[in-house]
């Protein structure tokens, strides 16, 4: 021991040399290790990438395979279905009669295919609550479709009716 102790330096600063010299060393190791883990992680992280990726065009060549499936058979289903009457009689040459009672009949309210349809962007919300009433929605549909309070709608409702008949008055 005696013969370790005497070969150390015996300055000061022989000794602090010794502390930074130590202290650079652990420094390099421990950045040393730092990059080798990041390097084992960049491997790991671009091995799960390229299996992503392979995953993703699995997916897409799929995708694309059953969009292809569902037009061919939307084709099929149209050559399946007949003509509507009116154009079956019009493909023999025979076009069928016109009843002016039907013509005078108001046409049917249009048939909603999806009864929560999102209204247009461009709207302000007085303006399509207005337009949806005025195609026969309820207050309580139109709450539902606007995500907006009930109270509010009937409100809107309510103002227009009065607004509107205020300018009958006036007019008369």
């Amino acid at each position: 021991m005696e013969a370790l102790l005497s070969r150390l330096p015996q300055s000061a600063s022989d000794l602090i040399g010794l502390a930074v010299d130590l202290a650079l060393i652990i420094a390099i190791g421990l950045l040393w290790l730092t990059w080798y883990r990041n390097g084992k992680r960049q491997q790991r992280l671009e091995q799960m990438l390229g299996s992503a990726a392979a995953q993703l065009e699995e997916a897409t060549r799929h995708l694309s395979e059953a969009t292809e499936t569902m037009q061919q058979l939307k084709a099929a289903q149209q050559e399946m279905t007949p003509p509507p009457p009116r154009q079956a009689a019009r493909a023999y040459g025979r076009e069928p009669a016109r009843s002016p009672a039907a013509s005078e009949r108001p046409a049917p309210p249009p048939v909603r295919e999806t009864p929560l349809a999102p209204p247009p962007q461009h709207s302000t919300q007085a303006t399509m609550i207005l337009r949806m009433h005025r195609e026969g929605e309820t207050a309580e549909t139109i709450a539902e479709r606007l995500n907006m309070p009930l109270a509010q709608v009937r409100l809107m409702l309510k103002l227009h009716t009065a607004s509107t008949t205020a300018g009958q008055r006036a007019d008369v």
